[in-house]
């Protein structure tokens, strides 16, 4: 039987490549392309997908809503995230927002391939620089080389800047050009990662690890 592929991308020369390649491969079928958020969710209902193949920056917020909303989709859906981001953290907020595998678009589409197979059969996947990646942050972390700093994404770093800089949640939204309810998920990542809860703790936090010039 058919593995049921929906494949979710805004970059229209990524999914027709994709596309023509999921459809040389005769255990899949490709039952629906999108390029938008509201059309993804629509499919899920119409096409009843087994996996969702979904290309996402972990930065955007848009894309992190749309996957936490088919992770809660009843069906529940696996989910297979590709993106450009390879670092530790993207990869974990990606694999939180419920994607079962993750694959690099320095990777090769063998391995989007093995990918696919993967969460269809409900397993876990990570690419080869995934993988390489998560291991090296272990390593550094078993042996005291990371810091605090080195966990947060950039775009935390930058609301954290300007958390200590004094700006309000309203400001910084406006500075960034995002969205405030986008300012208050990053302030929340920001004190889990580092434990910290404070604005001034989060002010001092930021000029002992060199983030604002004082």
């Amino acid at each position: 039987m058919s593995i049921r592929v929906l494949l979710s991308s805004k970059h229209k020369v990524v999914s027709e490549g994709i596309a023509a390649v999921l459809r040389t491969h005769h255990d899949m079928d490709l039952v629906g392309m999108s390029d938008n958020g509201a059309m993804t969710n629509a499919l899920c209902d119409q096409v009843d997908p087994d996996v969702v193949l979904i290309g996402m920056q972990a930065n955007d917020s848009k894309d992190m809503a749309l996957m936490h909303q088919i992770a809660h989709h009843q069906p529940a859906k696996n989910m297979v995230a590709f993106s450009a981001d390879s670092d530790r953290n993207s990869i974990i907020e990606i694999l939180d927002a419920g994607a079962k595998c993750y694959v690099s678009t320095t990777s090769s589409i063998d391995e989007l391939m093995s990918a696919i197979r993967a969460a269809a059969a409900g397993r876990v996947y990570l690419c080869q620089a995934a993988a390489s990646e998560m291991m090296e942050s272990v390593r550094k972390a078993r042996s005291g080389d990371i810091s605090l700093k080195g966990q947060l994404g950039g775009r935390e770093e930058q609301v954290l800047r300007l958390i200590a800089d004094g700006y309000s949640s309203k400001e910084i939204a406006r500075n960034l050009q995002i969205a405030p309810s986008t300012v208050e998920v990053h302030r929340r990542n920001i004190m889990r990662k580092i434990g910290l809860h404070k604005v001034a703790d989060l002010t001092r936090y930021a000029i002992r690890n060199q983030m604002v010039s004082v």
